[in-house]
């Protein structure tokens, strides 16, 4: 009977042994369970704090490039269309007037050059030669009656020319005048007459307020001197 009893208390023994070891592995099981999650998690979530981090310096960046962007093109067109003085831009030059031109007249060769919104104009060639420049723009105060422009003023802005179109006579004219000028200024228009059987291109210059032509400029000095003398019957000449 004792060895019975002695037998019984052997074996509850044993299994509360292995009872309590179970549990000590199933808490570890569960500790590290439990710190790899916690691993997971925190890897998680720096990575999504990476990534909102991305996103926000991305927008950064492209609204640093867009605001760059529009304060590059805001100082584009501030400089070429108001350039200060209410001079309001350039004024372009007919395509087919641009170039290099030549009117022979009293004896005398003049050059006139005509770029995109300047003129430049070279009188007397191979003489006592004297030259004009003018640049064009669309909106320029007139101050020829203003008594307080000082003569420095004056000699920094004498190319500065106010320039538009008008149709005259169907007839478009590109009109001219100086800043300190009075009166209607000067007109130019393009043309086109057939010399020696070819068609010529011309530049019809003139001043005053009718559509009057006063010097007609040719493409090479050969042609201006050669033809000089000649009237052409669809041009309305002032002399």
């Amino acid at each position: 009977m004792k060895k019975n009893i002695w037998s019984i208390l052997v074996t509850l023994s044993a299994i509360l042994i292995i009872l309590t070891g179970c549990n000590s592995n199933s808490s570890e099981n569960k500790s590290s369970a439990s710190s790899k999650a916690e691993l997971v998690k925190s890897s998680s979530s720096k990575k999504k704090h990476s990534e909102k981090e991305k996103t926000t310096s991305s927008k950064k960046e492209s609204s640093t490039s867009s605001v760059s962007s529009e304060e590059s093109s805001s100082s584009s067109t501030q400089s070429s269309e108001d350039m200060g003085e209410d001079r309001g831009g350039y004024v372009t030059t007919p395509e087919a007037m641009r170039g290099t031109w030549y009117s022979y007249f009293d004896g005398n060769m003049n050059k006139l050059v005509v770029s995109e919104y300047e003129m430049t104009f070279t009188y007397n060639l191979g003489k006592e030669e004297s030259t004009r420049h003018i640049i064009l723009y669309k909106n320029l105060t007139n101050k020829s009656l203003d008594n307080n422009i000082s003569e420095t003023e004056k000699e920094s802005k004498k190319d500065w020319y106010s320039g538009w179109y008008e149709d005259y006579n169907g007839i478009k004219f590109l009109r001219t005048r100086g800043m300190f000028e009075q009166g209607p200024g000067e007109h130019f228009s393009t043309h086109e007459e057939e010399i020696n059987g070819q068609k010529v291109p011309l530049v019809l210059y003139g001043f005053g307020a009718n559509d009057a032509t006063d010097l007609v400029y040719y493409p090479s000095e050969d042609l201006a001197k050669q033809q000089s003398d000649v009237k052409y019957g669809d041009i309305d000449y002032k002399f």
